[in-house]
């Protein structure tokens, strides 16, 4: 009984993953550009997953989410090869900080999707 419990406990936390902090979709709206500076956005939304220098003396700070979490079908002997899957979703902030230590411009992307197996 011990091991078909513990069987049971390394399936369900095998079926979902994430990466990342969600990112706080009301916070995005506190952003503005050309007033909102790096130090700003940094305390909004934590430490970015990257920070970036382009050619242009733009740094680029990019925060990223993603989870997938099986379908409780999946768990299901025989059936869920066919009715099982994957939620999803992908949360993307990108945000563009000018030379003079302002946001220029940012982009927010998240995306709920579905993963299925057939």
């Amino acid at each position: 009984m011990k091991n078909l419990i513990a069987a049971l406990l390394a399936v369900a936390m095998a079926g979902c993953s994430s990466v990342g902090k969600p990112i706080a979709r009301d916070k995005i709206n506190q952003v503005q550009v050309g007033v909102t500076t790096e130090a700003e956005v940094i305390r909004m939304f934590g430490v970015p997953s990257t920070k970036t220098l382009d050619a242009s003396g733009t740094i680029v700070l990019t925060w990223v989410y993603s989870r997938a979490a099986a379908k409780p079908q999946t768990f299901i002997p025989v059936a869920g090869v066919f009715v099982g899957g994957m939620n999803t979703r992908l949360q993307q902030l990108t945000v563009l900080i000018g030379k003079k230590g302002r946001v220029e411009r940012y982009t927010m992307n998240d995306a709920p999707g579905e993963v299925k197996y057939h």
